[in-house]
């Protein structure tokens, strides 16, 4: 594989099946755990986390950290961040695929100021985001960069 390295990072998680199309999600490097199970659309019961809804998760929240992660090298903090996450499924060689992901993330600043540095931080994320990264699906990114009517940071 071209560019590859031998720095390589392990990920674990641990799923117990419940009942029916139900289980639960653990990993050491976590607290807690998640219910997890079948969507009804597919025929599971009641309103569990899905895998859809943990893949789409975890593209969000792979998104947010590593804008937070890229800010903060910037040397700057936001006031809060809100991202939606929608995807498409669709039938494709006669198999379920996400074919489309749109993500929506807000961006707010405290001050007009940083918006310079909050769109290369933007950028930056869309380049790098390890989960975006890895998929197969298309990945449309509607970015905003808002100011924060009432910031909690005061930070440059």
């Amino acid at each position: 594989m071209a560019g590859k390295t031998d720095r390589q990072f392990f990920f674990e998680v641990q799923l117990n099946w419940i009942e029916e199309t139900k289980g639960a999600l653990t990993a050491k490097e976590a607290d807690g755990l998640i219910h997890v199970g079948t969507p009804a659309k597919f025929g599971g019961k009641g309103k569990p986390w899905t895998p859809e809804l943990l893949f789409l998760s975890s593209i969000s929240s792979c998104y947010m950290t590593t804008y937070i992660a890229f800010a903060k090298k910037a040397g700057f903090e936001i006031s809060h961040f809100d991202c939606n996450t929608i995807g498409q499924i669709e039938i494709v060689e006669a198999k379920y695929k996400f074919t489309n992901i749109n993500l929506y993330p807000k961006i707010y600043i405290a001050r007009e100021s940083l918006r310079e540095k909050a769109t290369a931080v933007l950028e930056k994320t869309n380049k790098s985001c390890l989960i975006v990264n890895t998929i197969n699906a298309a990945v449309f990114f509607h970015s905003e960069i808002l100011l924060d009517k009432h910031p909690k940071l005061a930070k440059a």
